[in-house]
């Protein structure tokens, strides 16, 4: 199951990037034992007015209840799924170990992802 941790903020408009991170994470969630929970979209603060969190682009999510192999098991996942060429997006466990530590999900800084790509399933 997804769930989203309270204060999260989508916005009114989410773009064909993050339409896509939120499709793949509600396939993953449906398949794995365990809950994934986004911990940050568009609310937070992140690296810059050209993050791509404030544009529905990246997301968030809690690591700190999950089992070194779930998480692992996520990260493996949402590779798999989301890392076909044309790479469009980027994963990874940011700072591991760490009390802030997470999964960060997001569209490629530089790349495109339009709707044509999002109906596509690239």
């Amino acid at each position: 199951m997804i769930r989203v941790k309270a204060g999260v903020e989508f916005g009114h408009e989410i773009a064909p990037a993050g339409m896509r991170i939120l499709e793949v994470l509600k396939h993953i969630a449906a398949a794995v034992d365990f809950d994934v929970t986004i911990t940050s979209a568009r609310d937070g603060k992140h690296s810059g007015p050209n993050d791509p969190h404030h544009t529905a682009e990246a997301f968030d999510l809690r690591t700190h209840s999950l089992t070194n192999d779930q998480k692992a098991l996520l990260l493996a996942n949402l590779r798999e799924t989301l890392y076909k060429v044309p790479r469009k997006f980027y994963v990874f466990l940011e700072a591991p170990g760490q009390p802030h530590e997470h999964v960060h999900i997001q569209r490629r800084i530089g790349v495109t992802y339009t709707i044509e790509d999002y109906l596509q399933n690239r």
